[in-house]
């Protein structure tokens, strides 16, 4: 992945820093208020990086020390580190092997009485089914917060795939569509439960840094609850709100260039590309290749090899449960997590890739067949 960041994102850097004001302001306001129109939310809240969005969003759900949340372990670790960070219990959930995304049946086959929340995630700017996830999740009583961080621009049902959710956590991170080097967002539809984030976002003030300054009076600010330091500065809304510009545009890009991948690959058996879901489309974030059986080379020899050939091709998903980190969890059996990372990776696909780059990249998996 290499970023989409040009001449107008230094300006609009340069002209924050310029301003005076550089530190969570007007210019973070304004990326809220767009940023929450572009996915249908009613209210965004810039925090420091998806992992903080996450954090915050367990946070409003007052979970306790054996509650247990169901994530899926095919995710970047950060999505089932968050639940640690509430002295909840992560319970990990098998996916669909199409598109790396938790399902009903896989939440159902791991959930108990103490289940009380569910992250469900968008992989790699896969939309999961969010009409299916939203309606098990109120049936069951259970809270469902949904792990945006690759899935700006894309759809679910026909709407942005953050339209509807009671609570959605995104990333700015460089590998994603739209940057802003580190940071993120959460957004929500209840008024209230902004205000709330806004609050646990900087140190659990009952009013913010850009409000004080711009009062006219002395303002004596209260401290309502333990908080957090998750602020978003004005550089990176400004370099934001010129991405977000861009949005539409990388989409429809990186939506060409993977069907382009799609039409290369369609020949070589035993590669399979991922594709949009039947319930909705794609960003294409990341573009991965599950090997089959039958395929006569492994992935992690198909690595090396277009490494050697100068292609920067990366390992599919991690699995968390696999890591260090969660070597003291015993999950149940997730057979599809443990074949996606296992035998799929991820091709290069970014604004500079061209049609030649990638008929160079499908003929060295061709001859690797």
């Amino acid at each position: 992945m290499i970023p989409m960041l040009g001449e107008e994102e230094a300006q609009a850097a340069a002209d924050a820093v310029r301003s005076g004001w550089v530190a969570q302001g007007p210019r973070v306001k304004q990326f809220e208020q767009e940023f929450a129109a572009t996915v249908g939310a009613g209210h965004g809240v810039a925090v420091s990086s998806c992992t903080t969005g996450l954090h915050l969003s367990l946070v409003l759900l007052d979970l306790r020390p054996g509650d247990e949340v169901i994530v899926p372990s095919l995710s970047f670790i950060a999505t089932a580190n968050a639940v640690r960070y509430v002295g909840a219990t992560p319970i990990f959930a098998d996916v669909d092997l199409a598109t790396g995304n938790l399902t009903v049946e896989t939440i159902d086959a791991v959930r108990t009485p103490r289940t009380r929340a569910i992250i469900a995630v968008h992989q790699g700017g896969v939309p999961f089914d969010t009409v299916a996830l939203r309606k098990a999740a109120a049936d069951w009583d259970v809270a469902l917060v949904e792990d945006a961080a690759c899935a700006a621009g894309s759809t679910a049902h026909g709407q942005p795939a953050g339209t509807g959710a009671a609570v959605a956590a995104w990333s700015f991170h460089p590998r994603k569509v739209l940057t802003t080097g580190e940071g993120g967002m959460v957004t929500v539809d209840d008024a209230s439960v902004a205000t709330r984030l806004r609050r646990l976002r900087e140190h659990g003030m009952n009013v913010s840094a850009a409000d004080r300054h711009a009062s006219s009076q002395p303002v004596l600010e209260a401290y309502l609850e333990t908080a957090y330091n998750y602020r978003m500065t004005d550089i990176q809304a400004a370099v934001g709100l010129v991405q977000l510009g861009r949005l539409a545009g990388l989409v429809t890009q990186r939506r060409e260039l993977a069907a382009n991948y799609q039409s290369l690959l369609s020949g070589i058996d035993g590669l399979v590309p991922v594709r949009d879901p039947a319930h909705g489309q794609t960003n294409y974030q990341s573009f991965w290749v599950l090997i089959n059986p039958g395929y006569r080379t492994s992935r992690d020899d198909v690595l090396a090899e277009l490494a050697k050939r100068g292609v920067s091709a990366r390992r599919g998903i991690m699995a968390a449960h696999l890591e260090p980190a969660y070597a003291d969890v015993t999950p149940g059996p997730l057979p599809v997590t443990e074949r996606i990372t296992r035998d799929s990776l991820i091709l290069p696909l970014h604004h500079k890739v061209t049609e030649g780059d990638q008929k160079y990249i499908v003929d060295v998996l061709r001859e690797l067949a």
